[in-house]
């Protein structure tokens, strides 16, 4: 059964005629009567009555009619939402992040992707280092906004942006009015760090010594208990310069971290998630 056959099975119904159906379909009669008749043996009845002056529907043609109608309405409403997908018009993007993912470069690509392309959904997964790659690799994304990492085989790691990380502790800190610090004022300080795996290989190359007092996944915990004077931190600036409560030092030297938008190499990418690629590579130019 092809859908060709079905096409010319319900005009045939709706004009009660061969002949007239051919013209509407610009095809010969030959072919419409050929390709009901090729239905009809398939499936073992007879759909019109043909000793009538007009192609009237029999009672199992009426039927058949029925659901053929709403199987092609079926397939118009598929094929134009796919239509729209393709154009961009309708869809959701699977985005991961981690803790400290929601990031200036970040937080203006996505802006800008928003505003390129309104009628797309985006969704957010934010989880560490380790669980995004993972999730990516299972498909559960489409793309996902990591620092620099443990690389993946499968995967494919585009460098986009990179952002410094500074000194952040409590207005009552001793460094409060430290214009810069090097590495070694550092040595005599508790730190609470963000538990995430790739946050801690860039700053522990930088402090492989330090005195972690107590770990958080979560930015906002980090930042409070730093405000408390339970210790410092390392943060880029765009997630702690708007608190109040903190204080934020540039290292001596700066740490720079990579910020690279990952994707699974053999898996074809969504028309959404090609285009935020596209935005993203255009920003990193």
């Amino acid at each position: 059964m092809e859908i060709r056959q079905l096409e010319y099975f319900l005009m045939v119904s709706r004009v009660n005629s061969f002949t007239r159906a051919a013209e509407r379909l610009y095809v010969s009669q030959p072919a419409v009567t050929n390709a009901i008749r090729s239905l009809e043996d398939e499936l073992g009845i007879q759909l019109f009555d043909r000793n009538q002056k007009q192609a009237l529907l029999t009672a199992e043609g009426k039927i058949f009619c029925a659901h053929v109608e709403q199987l092609m309405a079926g397939i118009s409403n598929t094929l134009e939402e796919i239509h729209a997908i393709k154009n961009l018009k309708s869809g959701v993007l699977h985005i991961g992040l981690t803790a400290t993912g929601a990031v200036r470069p970040f937080v203006k690509l996505l802006k800008n992707f928003m505003e390129s392309f309104p009628n797309i959904t985006i969704q957010l997964a934010e989880r560490d280092t380790a669980t995004l790659q993972g999730m990516l690799i299972e498909n559960k994304l489409d793309l996902a906004f990591l620092r620099t990492a443990q690389e993946k085989s499968v995967l494919v790691y585009k460098k986009i942006a990179a952002q410094e990380f500074f000194i952040c502790c409590g207005r009552g800190h001793k460094f409060r009015r430290k214009n810069v610090l090097r590495l070694e004022e550092l040595a005599d300080e508790k730190f609470i760090f963000l538990s995430d795996a790739a946050y801690r290989q860039a700053v522990g190359k930088l402090l492989p010594g330090a005195n972690v007092v107590l770990e958080s996944a979560n930015v906002q915990t980090v930042k409070n208990f730093v405000a408390e004077e339970f210790g410092i931190t390392i943060l880029p600036d765009s997630l702690a310069e708007s608190d109040d409560n903190l204080t934020l030092i540039p290292l001596e030297p700066p740490l720079i971290v990579e910020l690279m938008l990952v994707r699974k190499g053999n898996r074809r990418l969504s028309h959404a998630a090609e285009a935020f690629l596209e935005l993203a590579e255009k920003g990193a130019e």
